[in-house]
C-alpha cells in the first residue's frame, strides 16, 4: 500500500512539475522570440493536451488524475497572479479574458473519471464499455483542432461574427470542423471495432457538433463545452448502426442549416444565444432522452416571459448566464448519475421546476404571475415524476413534496427582489440543485 501511494505521489508530482516546466519554457520563449500572444498560448495548450493523452497509460485511478488536475489549477492560479512574469507569459499575453486553462484541468479530470461510458438511465449503465476513445478523441480534438482554428482563424479569418466578448471567424470554424473530421476518422477506426459506414457518419457528426460548440463558446468555455459535449455525443452514438446514425446526421445537418438561415439577420447577441442554446439542448436530448428537454425549456421560457413582462433593459448577454446555470444543473445530475449508478431524472426535473419558479418570483410584477409559473412548472415536472412513472404512491409522495420545494425557491426568488442583484442566476441555480439533491430519499425506485 505504501509503495503504491509513493508511486502515485511520484507520478502526480512529476506531472505537476512538467506543467510548471512547460509554462516557464513557453514564457521564456515568448520573451526571447517575441512570439505572437496567440501562438504562445496555443503552444502551452498543445503541449499539455498531448501529455494528457497519456493519462490512461500513466495513471490507474481517477483520484490520481483529480489530484494532478487540482494541483495544476493551483499552478495556473500562480501563473495568473504572483508568478505571472515567470510562468504566465505564454498564457496571459493575450488581451481577452479567458479561464480556458482552469476549465481544461476540470475537463481532463471529469473525462478520465467518466471515460468508460456514462448513461443517465440505470438500464443503460450496463452497456459494454467502449474503451479509451471516449477520453482520447475529445482531448485530441480540443488540443489540435482548437489550436489550428485559433491560429489560422486569427491570421486568415475575414468573415467574423460576434460572441459574448470579441469575435470569431467563419474560416476558423471551418478549419476546426475539417481537422476534427480527419482526427475522428483516424481515432475511431484505430480505437473501436465499429463498421466503416458508422465511422464516416460518426466522424461527420462529431466534427460538425464540435465546431458548433467551439464557435458558440466564450471566455475559454470551449475547454469545457467541447470535450464534455463530444463525450456525451460519443458515449451515446457509438452504439448505433448506420441507419440510426444516418437519421441523426441528417437531422443535425438540417437543423444546423435552419439555425444559420433563421439567424442570418439577427444581432450578434441573439445569434450567440441561439447557437449555445441549441447545442446545450442537443446534448441533453442525446444524453438522456428528448422528453428531458421539457423542464430546461420551461426555465428558458420563464426567463424570456419575465423579461417581456418587466420590460427592463437586460445586462449584456444576460441570457447566456441563464444557459450557463442550466448547463451547471444538468451536468451536476449527469455526474451524480454516474457516481451513484442511479436514475436522477426526479431530482433533475425538480431542480429545473424550482429554478423556473425562482426566476419568475424574482421578476414578476404581480403575485398571480408567480403562482401561475409555480403551477405550470409543477405540472410539467409531474408528467415524468408521477403520470409516466406508473402513478405509484411513491411517485405521488415525491410529486407533492416537490410542490413545497418549488414554492420554497419561489419565496427565495421573491425575497431577492429586495436585493440589488441584477444576475441572481447562480444563487437560484445553486439553491435549486441543493433542493433537488436533498430530495434523493423521496425518489421513487424502479
Amino acid at each position: 500500500m505504501n509503495d503504491a501511494l509513493l508511486i502515485s505521489g511520484a507520478k502526480i508530482a512529476g506531472s505537476v512539475a512538467l506543467l510548471a516546466l512547460v509554462l516557464w519554457s513557453v514564457s521564456q520563449l515568448a520573451k526571447i522570440a517575441k512570439l505572437d500572444p496567440e501562438i504562445g498560448r496555443k503552444l502551452v495548450h498543445i503541449s499539455l493536451g498531448l501529455y494528457c493523452l497519456t493519462f490512461p497509460y500513466v495513471f490507474r485511478d481517477a483520484w490520481e488524475v483529480a489530484a494532478t488536475c487540482a494541483l495544476a489549477v493551483g499552478v495556473f492560479l500562480l501563473a495568473r497572479g504572483t508568478m505571472r512574469g515567470s510562468l504566465g507569459g505564454g498564457l496571459h499575453a493575450v488581451t481577452r479574458t479567458s479561464y480556458g486553462e482552469l476549465l481544461f484541468a476540470v475537463s481532463v479530470a471529469l473525462l478520465f473519471w467518466l471515460k468508460d461510458g456514462h448513461f443517465i438511465s440505470v438500464s443503460m449503465h450496463h452497456k459494454a464499455q467502449i474503451g479509451p476513445v471516449l477520453y482520447m478523441l475529445p482531448i485530441l480534438i480540443l488540443t489540435l483542432c482548437d489550436a489550428a482554428s485559433a491560429v489560422l482563424g486569427s491570421r486568415y479569418g475575414k468573415r467574423v461574427f460576434s460572441i459574448e466578448e470579441g469575435s470569431k471567424s467563419v474560416e476558423g470554424v471551418v478549419v476546426f470542423a475539417v481537422t476534427a473530421w480527419l482526427l475522428s476518422l483516424i481515432v475511431v477506426l484505430l480505437l473501436t471495432n465499429i463498421g466503416r459506414g458508422e465511422v464516416v457518419l460518426l466522424a461527420f457528426i462529431t466534427a460538425a457538433f464540435g465546431a458548433l460548440l467551439e464557435a458558440a463558446s466564450w471566455r475559454g468555455l470551449d475547454n469545457l463545452f467541447v470535450p464534455l459535449g463530444l463525450y456525451f455525443l460519443l458515449a451515446n452514438l457509438l452504439h448505433l448502426g448506420v441507419g440510426q446514425l444516418s437519421i441523426i446526421a441528417g437531422l443535425f445537418f438540417g437543423l444546423l442549416l435552419l439555425l444559420m438561415y433563421m439567424t442570418r439577420n439577427r444581432p450578434g447577441e441573439e445569434r450567440h444565444f441561439l447557437a449555445i442554446g441549441s447545442t446545450l439542448f442537443f446534448c441533453i436530448a442525446i444524453f438522456a432522452e428528448p422528453s428531458s428537454l421539457v423542464m430546461p425549456t420551461v426555465v428558458v421560457a420563464t426567463y424570456f416571459a419575465a423579461d417581456a413582462v418587466r420590460k427592463r433593459e437586460r445586462p449584456p448577454f444576460d441570457a447566456l448566464n441563464v444557459l450557463l446555470v442550466v448547463l451547471a444543473v444538468a451536468l451536476f445530475y449527469f455526474v451524480i448519475s454516474h457516481f451513484a449508478q442511479m436514475d436522477t431524472i426526479f431530482g433533475f426535473n425538480l431542480s429545473f421546476a424550482a429554478l423556473a419558479a425562482g426566476i419568475s418570483a424574482r421578476f414578476a410584477q404581480q403575485l398571480w404571475r408567480c403562482v401561475l409559473v409555480v403551477i405550470i412548472a409543477w405540472a410539467a415536472m409531474s408528467v415524468r415524476t408521477y403520470w409516466a412513472a406508473g402513478q405509484s404512491q411513491a411517485g405521488l409522495i415525491f410529486t407533492m413534496a416537490a410542490l413545497g420545494a418549488i414554492m420554497l425557491v419561489a419565496i427565495a426568488g421573491w425575497m431577492l427582489r429586495r436585493r440589488d442583484f441584477d444576475r441572481p442566476w447562480m444563487m437560484l441555480g445553486a439553491l435549486s440543485m441543493a433542493i433537488g439533491f436533498a430530495s434523493v430519499p423521496l425518489w421513487p425506485r424502479a
